[in-house]
């Protein structure tokens, strides 16, 4: 059960962070033909769906670019795992297909992308290279919604500080979950998309089960929201699986502010939601 956060006085300059104001409506940039070629070999990769795919080609990233495609890597990289490890999360022995794949329409400073990875379907252009020709950022816009800068839209959830000072804190049983890495991310729609390296460390036999449809979100101003949630399914001790949960619309994610996610999981294999897993969000 999330506890209510004591009141914080929210800045008005805090809601710069992650706010995602729109960028001016412009036609796409003409790129040339070694820059086109970068942007065509990314995102014809992640249409593919095939993790190791797009994690070669995440040479041609940097900045706020490699981190937002090293999330739809990771949720592609989960859902083939899951895939290749039985209800009770123990190796099949088999490497499983990769998921379906996308779409991506290419043109000169221009794409149209469809994934199943949440929040990154839209169109893309505007896209900025560093001076080693790697793309740091794009805008996108989703329909429905307003064209946004990758820039101002993606962040890394602090590391280094994360079991110390609780930026990041895990309370279940028998401290049985780690976490040591995730990614925040507000989509064109405007929902956050929170994204959580987690290893059943309990050992033994102990697994642990993630639930797709009950979680929560407590925001700094005491909002609740529902979220909706992948993966699903039973891991074991030693296994690492990245959790992403898609918050809706409304909720506030500021630097430096705590919220509150619940991950819906159960102790063993069985889909029993009643203990859960709490996590303090901190950007």
């Amino acid at each position: 059960m999330i506890k209510h956060l004591k009141k914080t006085s929210l800045l008005l300059t805090s809601l710069l962070l992650l706010a995602g104001m729109s960028a001016p409506a412009h036609g796409a940039t003409t790129l040339n033909k070694t820059q086109q070629a970068k942007v065509s070999a990314v995102f014809k990769a992640i249409a593919s769906s095939n993790p190791d795919s797009i994690s070669a080609t995440r040479k041609n990233l940097s900045g706020s670019a490699d981190l937002a495609v090293s999330m739809i890597q990771n949720y592609y990289s989960t859902e083939k795992y899951m895939r290749s490890i039985s209800t009770v999360g123990r190796p099949l022995g088999t490497t499983p297909a990769n998921a379906a794949a996308g779409t991506a329409k290419v043109t000169n400073g221009k794409v149209v992308l469809t994934t199943a990875a949440p929040g990154f379907s839209g169109t893309y252009s505007d896209f900025k290279f560093n001076k080693s020709g790697k793309i740091t950022s794009w805008s996108i816009t989703s329909t429905g919604g307003s064209k946004v800068n990758i820039a101002s839209r993606v962040k890394s959830l602090p590391k280094v500080t994360w079991q110390y000072a609780n930026d990041i804190k895990a309370v279940y049983w028998g401290k049985g979950v780690q976490m040591d890495s995730g990614t925040v991310y507000q989509d064109s729609l405007g929902q956050w998309i929170i994204q959580l390296s987690v290893t059943n460390v309990a050992g033994g036999n102990n697994t642990k089960s993630l639930i797709s449809t009950t979680g929560k979100y407590q925001s700094p101003d005491k909002k609740l929201f529902s979220t909706t949630s992948t993966p699903e399914g039973c891991f074991e001790t030693g296994q690492t699986v990245y959790f992403t949960s898609v918050v809706p619309t409304g909720a506030v994610i500021l630097s430096g502010v705590k919220g509150l996610l619940e991950v819906p999981m159960s102790n063993g294999c069985a889909e029993d939601d009643s203990n859960r897993l709490e996590v303090t969000i901190k950007p």
